[in-house]
């Protein structure tokens, strides 16, 4: 088979291309989502209306479970556009190139340009790691400075040249103020575990020094001034919060230990089953050994750190994506044709795939299936079983997703060549991108859209905003939260009167107290006019707590509450 030439970057070039054209439409669509979208674009906003961009603050309080860095990229972006969806979403479209630039570049160098396009098309044709491209979460961002941190490592090992292994430092610190000290835990690791299993020690003395110096910098100038200004309060709830995602399910994602397999398997689809025949077995490469030996090794860690912990989260694995990206190009590069098990295997996730857009292209002719979905699936939640009653229209765009999909498997399937896999990768790219254009819209008008659309009503208004039986940021953000002068100096009132005199006096449990204390003393005690939300397990317990309030929207499985005074006529 004639070889397929990629010579002088224009196909990268032309791929860029083609990843913005699908990736602006989306970004400001649809409503952001509760939790992470809106935590982070909610810090972000309140960091404008404080005019604090050092302190992030949720409900203008101290937010210690995040670090700054991707909020204040968020803020910055938010100054230009404004504050909404797509201000919030913008920075991982920016992200997303340098991390495809980072994925080629390295790829390139090393490994030739057949390897480094074959890298890049599988990281953006693969559903998760395209996704993500669109979302307003962290971990993009995240995943870039842990990635620039092993490059830079590697070219310490290769060069011995101090500023690689500074550089290598300095870009963890930038991970660790994104997401926090889990940053060290999987480049330590993935450090430690090369030099046992290579037997390669990597490093003296003098340049783990170098490593811990870069890596202070940033960390230690935002956590050092918190320190100076708030005491030790900030730092030890930051690593508390971070040591409890480790030991508990955090809001309830407690899953299974093969959970984040199952989700590589399906959501990083097909990325994943091209890395299968090499993931375990070493591979013979025409380029050096060290950039794929620390792929593998990254890889693994963070598959079994992220299964080891007890909150699981779909995104907790993402760092997955690059390494499976690299080690795939690399793989298909150098042979191309998927064996036997391989090939069974991909057929299987592609069965599965093809049902989910059979899925989603029913409601389209059959209004009925969604609220009738509980009669096929046994669904308990209540909360659930409210939202799929939710009335809205489905695409018809999902059938034809299917029928192109299947077809282009087939394809793959009988063909099995590389030309054919690069032509299944553009398409499915654009598949993804129609998806998430023609079905995400829907998924969030169903499951929240119609609660936020009531959030939005309260911009104007000077309500106090608050949740019951169950956290989120929505309130805060949609409903464009007031850092009223009163609601102040009622916090101040009962601090004082819990014996505290700040309130980074307090632990997480005594916030909680302290939270559901302001809200009982707001709607109890004051006419200052609220708003409070629940689920509809909770509707009882609510009316039964705050029976002065009145409900005035239900939907998506939320209701809210509401007591208004003159102030809002």
């Amino acid at each position: 088979m004639k070889r397929i030439d990629f010579n002088n970057h224009r196909y990268f070039i032309y791929l860029l291309i083609f990843y913005l054209m699908i990736s602006f439409p989306f970004l400001g669509q649809i409503h952001l989502f509760d939790w992470d979208e809106i935590n982070f674009a909610e810090a972000a906003r309140e960091m404008l209306v404080a005019g604090d961009w050092f302190n992030v603050q949720i409900n203008f309080e101290p937010f210690w479970e995040k670090p700054p860095l991707f909020i204040w990229i968020q803020a910055l972006f938010m100054t230009i556009f404004g504050v909404n969806e797509f201000a919030a979403r913008f920075p991982n479209v920016i992200i997303g190139l340098l991390i495809l630039f980072a994925i080629y570049y390295n790829v390139n160098k090393r490994y030739g340009e057949n390897a480094s396009i074959y890298s890049t098309l599988l990281y953006i044709g693969s559903f998760t790691p395209h996704f993500y491209f669109n979302t307003g979460i962290i971990d993009p961002l995240f995943n870039l400075f842990i990635f620039l941190s092993i490059i830079n490592l590697v070219c310490g090992i290769e060069t011995k040249k101090i500023l690689s292994y500074f550089l290598s430092g300095l870009t963890l610190g930038l991970a660790v103020i994104t997401k926090g000290p889990v940053a060290i835990l999987l480049v330590g690791l993935t450090g430690l575990i090369y030099q046992l299993f290579y037997k390669n020690n990597f490093y003296s003395f003098k340049e783990l020094i170098i490593i811990i110096i870069g890596l202070l910098i940033f960390p230690g100038l935002f956590f050092g001034i918190q320190v100076i200004n708030h005491g030790w309060w900030f730092l030890n709830e930051f690593i508390l919060y971070q040591i409890d995602l480790f030991r508990y399910p955090i809001a309830s994602h407690g899953q299974p230990f093969y959970y984040h397999f199952i989700v590589l398997l399906l959501g990083c689809f097909p990325l994943f089953i091209y890395c299968f025949s090499s993931l375990s077995t070493k591979i013979k490469v025409s380029g050096d050994a060290n950039l794929i030996r620390f792929m593998h090794v990254i890889f693994w860690v963070v598959l079994i750190v992220f299964s080891l912990v007890t909150t699981k989260i779909v995104h907790y694995s993402s760092m997955c994506y690059i390494p499976l990206s690299i080690i795939g190009g690399i793989w298909l590069s150098n042979y191309g044709c998927m064996g036997v098990k391989t090939k069974f295997i991909f057929t299987v996730i592609s069965a599965i795939w093809a049902i989910i857009y059979i899925t989603f292209s029913i409601p389209a002719f059959d209004n009925s299936f969604i609220p009738n979905i509980s009669n096929i699936i046994p669904i308990e939640d209540i909360n659930v079983q409210d939202m799929l009653q939710t009335k809205i229209s489905w695409s018809y765009v999902p059938l034809l997703m299917t029928i192109l999909f299947i077809f282009m498997t087939t394809i793959v399937v009988i063909k099995n060549s590389k030309r054919i896999i690069i032509i299944y990768l553009i398409v499915n790219t654009f598949l993804i991108s129609v998806f998430v254009s023609s079905v995400v819209p829907s998924i969030e008008k169903m499951i929240q859209g119609n609660w936020i659309t009531h959030l939005k009503s309260y911009d104007k208004k000077p309500y106090v905003h608050f949740t019951y039986g169950f956290k989120s940021y929505a309130h805060y953000y949609y409903a464009k939260q007031k850092n009223l002068k009163e609601v102040q100096e009622i916090k101040d009132l009962i601090l004082k009167k819990s014996g505290y005199n700040s309130i980074y006096e307090l632990d997480q449990n005594d916030k909680k107290i302290y939270s559901n204390q302001v809200r009982d003393y707001i709607v109890n005690n004051t006419d200052i006019p609220v708003t409070i939300s629940a689920k509809i397990s909770n509707f009882n317990s609510l009316q039964q707590s705050y029976p002065n309030l009145i409900r005035v929207f239900n939907g998506n499985g939320y209701g809210v509450w509401e007591r208004s005074t003159k102030l809002d006529k």
